[in-house]
């Protein structure tokens, strides 16, 4: 088969402060089984050795380079790949992370037998410092299915779980909001939207690095975003879905309320209270119900309740909360073998 007629990928992958891990993060993307890729490498002002480090795989044609003037953040840097792109589809990876050879060649197997908008997969997460995993170096679509819209939007908002046909992204909806963190929400629920069919292909096909500086272990003002763009996915749900679609929502944002309430800290928690209550209420305007998680329903209730009780609950919460990891901090220390 001529080369030329089969499809271009085009692999995006934002780079800032990665000197240590692009190496392996463009390693795996160049490997890929299936070769016509176009790899646009967005450097977006980095203070390291990141450019120095993108120069020798610079020699690989495929690869372009597209420098921002000025540092304007992992969306800004999204929306530039996405604009550059030419491909029929599109891919994204962050820049400390890695994935399987075969991916993209499974990807656009399913998507090409099954006509699908988006094909999905999962992820295998490991911890800085650790051997990157092994993951399948064989394209096999044999355990593949179709998701229905809200099976999809339960799972996972990354958009490095994603394999999108490329000419969805012409709809300016599917950008990534600039001066956001947790940017991954609205592009999640804006493609899900956009999308007539969507597949999922099992096994896992991406190695997701956990970072202590990642924004997913923030327990500051970062941790507040989590609600503007949760409002966003509420204004999509409102225009373009239904029941089910409010439903698989609330269960998400009642996690949330969880998530940020008991983590974050505790100079904000008023703040986060006072977000919480809002998106509450425009929730219930709609008709939402608790979820079934019993956490999450708990603490909605407790959001529910007039703000000094709110405040009084959280408190509690977050005061046994570190309780626990305190006496598990104790018992690890108690039984760790002394070090002589």
């Amino acid at each position: 088969m001529n080369t030329q007629k089969r499809p271009l990928v085009s692999v995006i992958v934002p780079v800032y402060n990665v000197e240590r891990y692009i190496d392996e993060c463009l390693d795996s993307i160049r490997g890929q089984t299936y070769e016509r890729l176009e790899i646009l490498v967005v450097e977006d002002c980095s203070t390291d050795g990141s450019l120095a480090k993108l120069e020798p795989h610079l020699a690989d044609s495929r690869v372009r380079l597209l420098r921002h003037e000025q540092n304007s953040g992992l969306s800004a840097a999204r929306n530039t790949g996405i604009e550059a792109a030419t491909g029929d589809f599109v891919l994204f990876v962050d820049s400390d992370d890695a994935i399987a050879p075969a991916l993209v060649e499974a990807s656009l197997t399913q998507a090409q037998e099954t006509g699908a908008d988006v094909v999905v997969f999962d992820f295998i997460a490991f911890k800085d410092g650790e051997e990157l995993p092994k993951l399948s170096q064989i394209a096999d679509n044999r355990s593949s299915k179709s998701l229905d819209r809200v099976e999809y939007f339960k799972l996972p908002h990354f958009a490095w779980l994603k394999f999108i046909r490329a000419e969805l992204l012409r709809d300016q909806r599917l950008r990534f909001p600039v001066g956001l963190y947790y940017e991954d929400w609205p592009f999640h629920w804006e493609l899900g939207f956009s999308s007539a069919l969507i597949h999922h292909l099992d096994r896992q096909w991406y190695c997701y690095r956990q970072r202590g500086t990642s924004i997913t272990a923030s327990m500051g003002r970062k941790l507040l975003d989590q609600f503007a763009v949760q409002q966003m996915v509420l204004e999509s749900v409102r225009q373009r879905g239904g029941d089910a679609e409010l439903t698989a929502l609330s269960s998400k944002v009642y996690v949330t309320f969880w998530t940020v309430l008991t983590r974050i800290d505790s100079s904000l928690v008023s703040e986060a209270i006072g977000h919480a209550k809002h998106l509450q209420s425009e929730l219930r305007s709609l008709g939402s119900v608790y979820p079934q998680c019993v956490k999450a329903a708990f603490m909605g209730a407790i959001v529910s309740l007039p703000y000094t009780f709110t405040k009084l609950g959280v408190c509690s919460v977050r005061g046994i909360k570190a309780l626990r990891i305190f006496k598990k901090k104790v018992l690890r220390k108690h039984h760790s073998p002394e070090v002589s």
